[in-house]
C-alpha cells in the first residue's frame, strides 16, 4: 500500500455536508452534546444531506482499492459514527459482518431499519471509552470512520479508543476532509459540533495514528465527485502491530 499524497487540481468551498459523529472519552461535553443534539434532531433528514449516498459509494470504492485484505468470509468490521448506515450498506458486500456504533439513538435506530433484512449488520447507540467490557469484548479486523473525525475534540484520544477495539494486525480506516487553509463552510446550526473546520493534514493524521500505536500505510486523496461539488476527502489507513 502506498503512503503518498495526491493533490487536487481544482479549488472550491463546498457546503459542509454533515455525516457521522460519536462521543469520546476526553471529548469536551459541549461538543459531544452538540453532536448528539444535532444528529438526533436531524433524524430522517439525514437522507436529504447533499451527496450522502454518492459520498459513501466513493469512500468505499477507495477503501476496496487501497486495502486488499478485505475478505467477505472473514473480515469483521466496525462502522464507527455510523449514522444511518449508508457507508455500511456500501461496505457490506466486502466484509463478513459490520457493527455500527453511534452516539445518537435515533441514528442507530434508522441504521437498523435500513439494514433490517441483513443478518450481518446492526447498530448500537453507545459512547465508547475503550473499556474492556464494552461491546461484549468484541474486537474487529477493521474499523472504518467516514466524515466524522472533524467532529471530535481530540482525534488523538478517539484514535486510541478505536485502536483498543482492533485485533492485532487490524486496521483503522479514516475518510475525512482534506486540510484547507480557508476552511469549509459550516452551517450555523452545526458550528459547535465541528471543532476541526479546516479538515486534516497528513501530519495531523500521522500524529494521531502514531499516538495510538498505528503505522500509517495509506494517505491519499479520494477521487472527487463528478461535479466536484462535494467535500475534498482523503483516505488514511493505519495498521496495528500483529503482536
Amino acid at each position: 500500500m502506498s503512503d503518498n499524497v495526491h493533490t487536487h487540481t481544482h479549488t472550491h468551498t463546498p457546503i459542509h455536508a454533515h455525516h457521522h459523529h460519536e462521543n469520546a472519552h476526553g471529548h469536551h461535553g459541549s461538543v459531544a452534546q452538540a453532536n448528539r443534539e444535532f444528529f438526533d434532531d436531524l433524524d430522517d433528514g439525514f437522507d436529504k444531506i447533499p451527496f450522502v449516498k454518492e459520498r459513501a459509494a466513493r469512500v468505499v470504492k477507495a477503501i476496496v482499492k487501497a486495502y486488499p485484505n478485505l475478505d467477505k468470509e472473514k473480515t469483521t468490521a466496525m462502522d464507527f459514527a455510523c449514522g444511518n448506515g449508508h457507508v455500511s450498506i456500501a461496505m457490506l458486500p466486502h466484509v463478513k459482518s459490520i457493527l455500527g456504533v453511534d452516539i445518537s439513538e435515533r441514528m442507530a435506530a434508522r441504521y437498523n431499519e435500513k439494514l433490517e433484512d441483513s443478518e450481518n449488520a446492526s447498530a448500537v447507540a453507545i459512547e465508547l471509552k475503550g473499556e474492556d467490557n464494552e461491546l461484549s469484548g468484541a474486537r474487529f479486523d477493521i474499523i472504518f470512520c467516514s466524515s466524522a473525525y472533524h467532529h471530535f475534540e481530540s482525534i488523538d484520544e478517539i484514535t486510541r479508543i478505536l485502536v483498543s477495539f482492533l485485533k492485532p494486525g487490524g486496521a483503522l480506516l479514516i475518510a475525512d476532509m482534506v486540510n484547507k487553509e480557508e476552511g469549509y463552510a459550516i452551517p450555523q446550526d452545526a458550528q459547535e459540533a465541528v471543532p476541526h473546520k479546516h479538515g486534516f493534514s497528513k501530519g495531523d493524521i500521522r500524529k494521531a495514528f502514531e499516538a495510538g500505536g498505528l503505522t500509517m500505510k495509506v494517505f491519499e486523496d479520494i477521487p472527487s465527485s463528478e461535479d466536484h461539488a462535494d467535500l475534498d476527502l482523503f483516505l488514511a489507513i493505519g495498521e496495528k502491530p500483529s503482536i
